[in-house]
């Protein structure tokens, strides 16, 4: 790979990973069941009924968690310098995709029992119509402002491309 900058690549060339993350257990109706449970603060200091759920849940909650990253089954969420990838699997087989340039704006939705989980649901707008949406994403601003900056960069490259060739 001949890059001049080690990790940047000319979106002509190349699609290249900018980020990749896995979805939260919370992306489930189970998981977002267990984070209402968890989130339940009645006792007195670390003994609440939440942190009991917490343990009583174990044999069901570790499963769950390694359904999301086992190599067959396993989802991610992919950002390159061209799309928004939904992945499953070792080889990231492509089950779904936006192009950067398809959205305009992205909308964080916590639903009940995703906050324990610290996760969210976005949904990805192109004027007033819903396009794409990802469940369960873990620290989903962080993920959101890096979609938006691709998108940017996206665009201004694009525009860029566009401008050079009615130049010549």
């Amino acid at each position: 790979m001949k890059q001049a900058i080690a990790g940047l690549s000319l979106s002509s060339q190349q699609e290249s990973t900018a980020l990749i993350v896995w979805p939260s257990v919370s992306a489930t109706k189970i998981g977002q069941f267990l984070g209402r449970l968890y989130t339940n603060k009645t006792g007195v200091s670390f003994f609440s009924v939440g942190n009991l759920f917490v343990l009583l849940s174990i044999p069901v909650a570790i499963p769950l968690y390694l359904w999301n990253v086992l190599p067959v089954v396993g989802t991610r969420y992919r950002i390159t310098n061209r799309h928004v990838n939904v992945e499953r699997g070792v080889q990231g087989v492509m089950e779904r995709q936006i192009a950067l340039d398809a959205f305009d704006q992205i909308e964080v939705r916590q639903q009940p029992g995703q906050a324990w989980f610290r996760s969210a649901d976005l949904v990805f707008f192109q004027g007033e119509e819903e396009v794409f949406w990802l469940p369960g994403v873990p620290y989903p601003e962080g993920f959101r402002t890096a979609c938006q900056k691709a998108s940017m960069t996206y665009r201004g490259f694009k525009e860029i491309h566009a401008r050079q060739a009615s130049d010549v």
